[in-house]
């Protein structure tokens, strides 16, 4: 099976490509510029691998959350990839992701998202079960609702921020940290595959998973209620 993925959720893009003979993947700092840097990268691992876009069994890409136009860039991306060839879509929690592979550690599983105003988004996993909503939260409030853990293990791009603004008045339990750099799209491509066998692909109508709303959307909202 012929499997393209990639994750522009947020400041690091991961893009993977899995064909009948290798993988192949490319992995770099966008700085939230993907709309400059998916498609020439995608075109690469495509030229490298030696395949055509028409060769695609499957496009999986993040559906959020994240950011609002990294969402929309790859989002997009994919639905024209796959309009152009016919190719299934299918989408997954960046979340999901940066969680999944990690059910062995004993203790609470928690990926964190910059979502900037100091805030980020999460969500708690334990043994491989997702144990809240996605969340968009601040750290003092994602710290308190851990308390019950004794070990946690924070993972994600911007793991390093949080803990940076992670006081030890915050937390008893005990902190570590697993920072995926090479990797991420293999693991998207293994889930997408696996969704898409038992669920089929994503309707057309599908879009990217936003938990809080757009400044242009909080702008609107406020002029209507005036």
């Amino acid at each position: 099976m012929n499997t393209l993925a990639f994750d522009t959720s947020g400041s690091f893009l991961s893009i993977g490509l899995k064909t009948e003979t290798g993988f192949y993947e490319e992995n770099r700092s966008a700085e939230l510029r993907h709309s400059e840097h998916l498609l020439p990268a995608v075109e690469r691992l495509m030229n490298t691998a030696g395949i055509e876009f028409s060769n695609l069994d499957l496009i999986v890409c993040s559906k959020g959350p994240g950011s609002f136009t990294g969402l929309r860039i790859g989002m997009s991306t994919a639905k024209g990839l796959a309009a152009a060839n016919g190719t299934p879509i299918v989408s997954v929690s960046s979340l999901d992701i940066l969680a999944r592979g990690l059910s062995f550690f004993n203790g609470a599983v928690v990926p964190v998202i910059d979502a900037r105003k100091k805030r980020f988004y999460s969500a708690i996993y334990y043994c491989g079960e997702k144990q809240t909503d996605y969340l968009d939260i601040s750290t003092p409030d994602l710290a308190a609702m851990l308390k019950d853990y004794s070990r946690v293990l924070f993972t994600g791009p911007d793991c390093g921020i949080f803990l940076h603004n992670l006081q030890s008045a915050y937390y008893n339990f005990s902190v570590e940290q697993y920072r995926p750099v090479q990797g991420l799209s293999l693991v998207m491509i293994e889930h997408g595959e696996s969704i898409f066998s038992e669920k089929g692909a994503d309707r057309e109508d599908s879009g990217p998973l936003y938990i809080r709303l757009s400044d242009a959307e909080i702008i609107h909202n406020e002029k209507k209620s005036e």
